[in-house]
């Protein structure tokens, strides 16, 4: 069987229209323009929501915080207030046996501030003429004032004392001072002295035993001793009974002094030694104050007497020997300006 053939031509052109159309096919997918991406559409940040203040909740809060300030602040104040009267109180009922002892020496004690010296103060010294202080009222100056103590004493010898010093200059050796001193020598006296750079420029001697009958020289025991000095007046005391009114400012006085011991009647010998030793004593007291006397007249300048103010101390006193002081019950009063 004879095969048929395709002519040539009609192959040739299904194969060129076969690859025309792949060509076709493959350019197009080679050349065109590659797709534009759609953009997505952009995000927008989303705000937050705008808080609402409650102003009435925190007026509220800040009302609640300050009533309770405000109450914690009465409280505090109220016991305050409640711990300062129980402490007046209680300053009120510690100086009230002070204040009555200075309504007894004449001085109102509300014209004034009072200060209170520690219980007991011990003062122990011996020496020739020498001072011996205790500063019990540190840093208060005055001029107008008031003091007193309960002094017990104990020395060898007579010619020794305790008491105070005022309108002083210091506790130095050389200061100018007024000094009240309760001694323990003739029957036991107190002697008021003006100290000028430590020498005594004026002496008086006091004896209690004329207006007080408890005052008591002999050694262990105790006296009540207080002076009040109001401007160019002292007056002194013991056992709350007043003794006598000095100015400071005045010059030297002769001294005064008692009648001489009577002789005895008789002869009797022990009776004409008693008499002698009596009169010898008489004298030597006697020559001894009229010695003072001048010597303090010598020394005597009315300036240098007269003392504006100064710092206050318990002092003892020792003549010629050892003296022990013990102070109780001693306080101060300082008039206000």
């Amino acid at each position: 069987m004879k095969k048929s053939k395709l002519p040539r031509n009609l192959s040739w052109l299904a194969f060129l229209f076969t690859l025309l159309t792949v060509l076709a096919c493959s350019t197009g997918t080679l050349l065109s323009p590659p797709a534009t991406a759609t953009p997505e559409p952009s995000a927008t940040a989303a705000e937050p929501p705008t808080a609402t203040v409650d102003y009435a909740a925190q007026t509220a809060v800040a009302q609640q915080t300050q009533a309770a300030l405000d109450a914690q602040a009465t409280e505090m104040a109220a016991q305050q207030t409640q711990q300062a009267a129980e402490i007046l109180r209680a300053t009120k009922a510690a100086l009230e046996p002070y204040e009555i002892a200075l309504s007894g020496l004449g001085v109102m004690p509300s014209e004034g501030q009072i200060y209170l010296a520690d219980s007991p103060v011990t003062l122990q010294g011996s020496g020739f003429k020498k001072f011996f202080y205790a500063d019990q009222f540190p840093g208060v100056v005055g001029r107008n004032l008031a003091i007193q103590a309960d002094i017990q004493w104990d020395s060898r010898y007579g010619d020794a004392g305790c008491g105070f010093a005022f309108r002083s200059s210091g506790a130095g050796d050389k200061p100018n001072q007024y000094a009240v001193v309760a001694m323990r020598e003739f029957g036991g006296y107190v002697a008021f002295e003006i100290h000028n750079e430590g020498l005594v420029i004026n002496r008086k001697e006091v004896y209690p035993v004329l207006y007080d009958p408890q005052f008591d020289w002999k050694n262990g025991v105790t006296n009540r001793v207080a002076a009040v000095l109001r401007e160019n007046t002292l007056q002194l005391f013991t056992h709350g009974i007043f003794l006598e009114a000095l100015d400071p400012t005045a010059p030297p006085k002769p001294p005064v002094f008692p009648p001489p011991p009577a002789p005895p009647t008789s002869n009797n010998p022990d009776e004409l030694a008693e008499y002698k030793y009596e009169l010898d004593a008489y004298n030597k007291m006697k020559q001894e104050a009229l010695d003072k006397y001048n010597l303090y007249r010598s020394r005597f300048n009315q300036g240098a007497a007269d003392l504006q103010e100064g710092y206050i101390y318990l002092i003892a006193f020792a003549g010629s020997g050892d003296i022990t002081c013990q102070f109780k019950n001693a306080f101060l009063w300082i008039a206000s300006p």
